[in-house]
C-alpha cells in the first residue's frame, strides 16, 4: 500500500552527499525512489566527485530529484547545502552508500504522527558488510517498538547513523548547522547541540543499512589527511545536564580506539585524559588499557576475515 500525505510541498528532504561512490550511488538511490511512502524530493550534492557518480546518478530520470554540484568542501558543507536548498518539512539525511528500507520514510512518517510535538526521530541500524544482499522489503509497524528519549546522553553506546536520522528543519534554526570547520566527528557535535534541547523518537527496529568493511574504510590513515576534531568539552560549560560528560567520555572513549588502531599514541594519550573511565562499560576499560599494537593486530584479522566473508 503507498502512502501519500497530501501537502502542497514535499512532506520529506532526502539529502543525499556524494562523493566518488560510483559503486553504491544507484543502488541507494533506488531504495529512496522504491519508498512506500512517496511524498519526498531528492537533493544529490555532487560534492566534486571525479569518477563516474555523478553521471550514474543523474541517468535515473525522476522529476523528484534535484543534483546541486559544488567544488569539494566535505560532508558538513554538502549537508547544509541541501538543508538550505530544500523545501520539504523534514530533513532525512542518507550517505550515498548507504540503504533504506522501502518503509523507513512510512516508518518516520508513523511516528511523526503519533508524537506530533517532537521534531527529531530515528531508527535502528543494520550494518551490511561486503558480499551480503540486503533485505529491504517492508516490515510490520510496531507501536511497542519506539521509544521516547528524553535524554539522549545516557547513551553508552552508538544507536544513531547519519542515514537514519530524520529533523525537523526547524531544529537547524534552533542549533545551527553542520559545523563546517570540523571534518570527523561532526555527527557527534551536532548531536550534541540538537539534544541538549530536544527529544529524540527512536524506532528500536533497524530500517536503514550501513556499509562497513569496505576497503577504504580498513586502510591505513591517509598521512596527507588531517583530522579536525571538535572540542567537545566546550558544551559542558553551557548545560546543566549531568549526563553530558559522561556521554563525552563516551564519545573520547571511541576516539581513544580510533587511534589506538592507527598507532597515533600522541592522540590516544590525549583523549584519555579526558575521561573517567568510571563512567566506561566493563568492555570498553578492557579496551581503554589495551596496548595499541593488539589494536592493529584485531584491524588486520578483521580485514582478512571481511574479505573471506
Amino acid at each position: 500500500m503507498l502512502y501519500k500525505p497530501k501537502k502542497i510541498m514535499p512532506f520529506f528532504s532526502v539529502i543525499i552527499p556524494l562523493f566518488n561512490k560510483e559503486k553504491f550511488i544507484k543502488q541507494t538511490l533506488l531504495s529512496v525512489l522504491n519508498q512506500t511512502l512517496t511524498d519526498f524530493e531528492v537533493i544529490i550534492i555532487n560534492d566534486g566527485s571525479t569518477d563516474d557518480s555523478l553521471s550514474i546518478a543523474s541517468s535515473l530520470k525522476d522529476k523528484r530529484i534535484q543534483i546541486l554540484n559544488q567544488q569539494n568542501k566535505g560532508l558538513c558543507a554538502s549537508r547544509n547545502l541541501g538543508i538550505k536548498t530544500s523545501k520539504g518539512t523534514f530533513m532525512a539525511f542518507l550517505d550515498a552508500d548507504d540503504l533504506w528500507m522501502e518503509d523507513f520514510l512510512e516508518t518516520i512518517y508513523k511516528l511523526i504522527q503519533l508524537h506530533q510535538e517532537q521534531l527529531i526521530f530515528a531508527t535502528n541500524v543494520k550494518l551490511l558488510f561486503p558480499n551480503k544482499t540486503p533485505n529491504l522489503n517492508s516490515t510490520t509497524f510496531s507501536i511497542d517498538k519506539k521509544t521516547l528519549m528524553t535524554n539522549y546522553f545516557r547513551q553508552r553506546k552508538n544507536i544513531l547513523g547519519p542515514s537514519s536520522l530524520v529533523i525537523n528543519k526547524l531544529v537547524f534554526e534552533e542549533v545551527g548547522y553542520f559545523d563546517e570547520t570540523i571534518n570527523y566527528g561532526e555527527e557527534d557535535d551536532f548531536y550534541i547541540r540538537c539534544f541538549n534541547i530536544y527529544n529524540l523518537i527512536y524506532y528500536n527496529d533497524f530500517k536503514t543499512y550501513y556499509r562497513t568493511g569496505l576497503s577504504n574504510q580498513l586502510t591505513a590513515p591517509n598521512k596527507n589527511f588531517e583530522r579536525k576534531i571538535p572540542d567537545y568539552e566546550k558544551y559542558l560549560k553551557n548545560t546543566n545536564n549531568p549526563d553530558l560528560k559522561k556521554f563525552l567520555d563516551f564519545v573520547h572513549y571511541r576516539l581513544v580506539v580510533l587511534f589506538k588502531m592507527e598507532k597515533n599514541h600522541k592522540l590516544v594519550k590525549f583523549y584519555k585524559k579526558k575521561i573517567d573511565i568510571s563512567n566506561l562499560t566493563g568492555v570498553q576499560k578492557l579496551k581503554y588499557f589495551l596496548p595499541a599494537d593488539l589494536f592493529y593486530i584485531t584491524k588486520i584479522i578483521y580485514t582478512i576475515l571481511l574479505k573471506n566473508h
